[in-house]
This record gives C-alpha cells, structure tokens and sequence, in this order.
C-alpha cells in the first residue's frame, strides 16, 4: 500500500518521527532552563533534531550568550536564530545573567521579586515582641 507518494516518503516520514519537533525542544529547553525560547529554521524542517542533552540547568552567573554558545552548539546547523523570552512573554533586549532571566518569571507570576507578601501583613504564626512584653508586666 503506498502513503502519500510511496516508501521513499515513508522513511523521510519515519526519519522525521526519530528527532524531536521544535515545540518539543523548546519545551525541552523551556522544562531545564525555565526561560522559553523560539527557533528560526534554517533549512528544511524534515531535519530530525537532538534532544536536549543537558540535565540540569545552566549556572545562575551565566549570561544568556555564554548559555547560547554551550547549550546550543549541537543545533547551530538547525536554526538561523533563536530568540529567549522574559517571563512577560517578550523577546529579551541585550545579553543578560540567566539568574536574572528567571527571576523575570517568578515576577510575572507573582508580581513582585520580594519576600514579603503582597499585603505586607506579617504571617499568622509571627507575635509582635511588644505584645508579649506587655503581658508579662502585668
């Protein structure tokens, strides 16, 4: 039985399901990393890609070009550009420390950087000092 034109197609087909997509790799990146990024093509995409071969995330004190030369050396032949994402969804302006990259997440997510609640009410189980000097004088 022949599918779409024949075998010849069939094993580019069974070629293509070997490698990953790209919204597979940028979800790869985006699961270790915890930054999204896009990807430019630069040939065909029938290419089948490498997976993602890192464990963990990269170094906090890295900026976002030492992290583009290592990580993504393996894919330099894929794609024509890549661009990284802040956590408000928009494309990064200039090179920046990947700590500082992620924090941009948890501040979309949260709204602020500091560790105090939004409402600045000390949490339920924190006694003031006062209070409690107040009950033993009495």
């Amino acid at each position: 039985m022949e599918f779409f034109g024949g075998p010849a197609n069939c094993a580019a087909m069974a070629t293509r399901r070997s490698g990953l997509s790209i919204s597979e790799l940028q979800e790869q990146i985006f699961q270790r990393e915890g930054f999204r990024v896009s990807f430019s093509r630069l040939g065909a995409s029938h290419d089948a890609l490498p997976p993602y071969a890192f464990a963990v995330m990269a170094p906090q004190g890295w900026n976002v070009s030492d992290w583009k030369r290592v990580r993504l050396a393996a894919y330099v032949l894929f794609f024509r550009d890549v661009t990284i994402y802040r956590g408000d969804e928009t494309p990064i302006a200039r090179d920046m420390k990947l700590g500082h990259l992620r924090d941009t997440y948890y501040k979309a997510e949260y709204g602020s950087l500091d560790p105090q609640p939004a409402d600045d009410a000390p949490p339920e189980n924190v006694v003031s000092i006062d209070s409690q000097r107040a009950k033993r004088t009495r």
